[in-house]
């Protein structure tokens, strides 16, 4: 008799080390809450690929906008527990949205944060022939005439978003205030003279702002930026303003531990590649690892934080 349940644990446990071995058996899904040519987006398809030699079967970016980016976060939050779909999304989706929106899910603890992957600050923008030259410049300007000058940001209740109001606030201006769909939307309108200034994500601004086509006026961030080390803070400026952002990993609910310990591991060293490691100094990027814990803790915290200061503008729920 114990022979034959030694045996049976070997079956099972050899069966169990095959069906974790498996996987990925085909292909896997990255979902992105924005348009492409974002941050988000071109983080992801960098990483992924970096990542594919992990995927054989395939690593996919699908890009789904909406929301502010939460729509990719309610999409993975309803999918099947399996690895085959996770998200990339930035902690305001986790921390800010549900805090605003009714969406499918309510907090951080609705999805399974994965890993920490990059942080960075987000800047303001302007043309480089506007003929606001410096973030007082434009502030004074708003003051004369708020029904005047726009400002677009990537979606209601993203941290760029967030950034604004409190800029607005401290500053006591008010802009008439775009919402868009990422960088992809933002940035032609930006160019195109059909708004005034614009906030985005470093990664986005780098390109033009070295070809000379975008002037940046200030950055959301505590400390001026390594990779932006020109752009003063808007602290410098006189005004208190700095929530940063940073890019994670989630998964739904329920995901078997191994895989989820593959897709970290995955994600960990195509982070600690040369590869990696020059696009995000090329784009301004912070490399910026957590693991699931830790980016879950990170996401309570802003969490709490983002509260206070949405019952300030009115916006929470």
């Amino acid at each position: 008799m114990k022979s034959l349940l030694a045996m049976l644990l070997m079956v099972g446990s050899a069966s169990l080390a095959v069906a974790q071995e498996a996987y990925p058996a085909k292909p896997v899904t990255a979902i992105v809450g924005y348009l492409p040519g974002g941050a988000a987006d071109l983080v992801m398809r960098k990483l992924a690929a970096v990542m594919a030699p992990k995927f054989p079967a395939g690593l996919i970016v699908d890009n789904k906008p909406g929301v502010g980016g939460s729509l990719a976060v309610s999409t993975l939050s309803k999918a099947k527990p399996d690895g085959y779909q996770f998200a990339f999304v930035p902690n305001s989706n986790l921390a800010l949205s549900p805090q605003v929106h009714q969406l499918s899910y309510k907090s951080p603890d609705d999805v399974l944060p994965v890993i920490n992957i990059v942080s960075f600050s987000p800047v303001m923008l302007v043309p480089t022939d506007s003929p606001y030259k410096t973030l007082q410049d434009l502030l004074q300007a708003a003051r004369k005439s708020p029904e005047g000058l726009s400002v677009g940001f990537p979606g209601v209740t993203t941290l760029s978003h967030l950034n604004l109001l409190e800029l607005q606030r401290a500053a006591d201006v008010r802009f008439i205030n775009v919402a868009q769909k990422g960088w992809g939307e933002g940035g032609p309108q930006l160019l195109g003279g059909h708004i005034t200034a614009a906030i985005a994500q470093p990664i986005e601004a780098v390109p033009y702002l070295k070809s000379g086509k975008l002037r940046a006026l200030g950055s959301f961030s505590e400390t001026r930026q390594s990779g932006l080390p020109d752009v003063p803070t808007m602290k410098e400026q006189g005004q208190s303003v700095d929530f940063g952002v940073r890019y994670l990993l989630i998964v739904p609910k329920g995901t078997p531990a191994g895989v989820v310990k593959y897709i970290h591991d995955a994600a960990k060293a195509a982070m600690e590649t040369p590869e990696f490691k020059k696009f995000t100094a090329d784009n301004a990027l912070d490399i910026s690892y957590q693991d699931g814990s830790a980016t879950r803790e990170a996401a309570w915290e802003d969490y709490r934080k983002y509260t206070s200061v949405l019952k300030q503008s009115g916006l929470l729920k």
